[in-house]
């Protein structure tokens, strides 16, 4: 009975340690959704990508005169949620299933075949 009092704490924390491991966090899907990105619906194109050790997006929106205007934003995590911050913060969520981008508000997002031309 001792040795059960002690086994079963053991077993119990290395039970927890397991599952937590399995858990996917934020930077896996950053790892994930880095490429090139296109709308669904005519918005703005962007690229997710990495840089010392910090995310970005850089978006691709073409002017009238038919040049190509860039903008770059860090990516911040804030309560478990990815933000991109814009000024106002544009919520970031993943459907690794689809391979789909969500943006609140910005719309729906499909990873770009061929990559963006820049």
């Amino acid at each position: 009975m001792k040795h059960l009092k002690f086994l079963f704490p053991v077993l119990l924390c290395t039970l927890l340690l397991g599952l937590s491991s399995c858990k996917e966090t934020n930077a896996d899907r950053l790892r994930a959704m880095r490429g090139d990105w296109e709308s669904v619906k005519n918005r703005p194109a962007f690229t997710l990508f990495e840089e010392n050790g910090h995310y970005r997006v850089t978006t691709y929106r073409k002017t009238y005169r038919g040049t190509i205007q860039t903008e770059t934003y860090q990516i911040s995590e804030q309560d478990g949620n990815l933000f991109i911050e814009t000024g106002l913060s544009v919520l970031l969520t993943y459907d690794k299933e689809n391979d789909r981008i969500l943006l609140s508000p910005g719309g729906e997002y499909k990873r770009s075949n061929p990559p963006i031309k820049k």
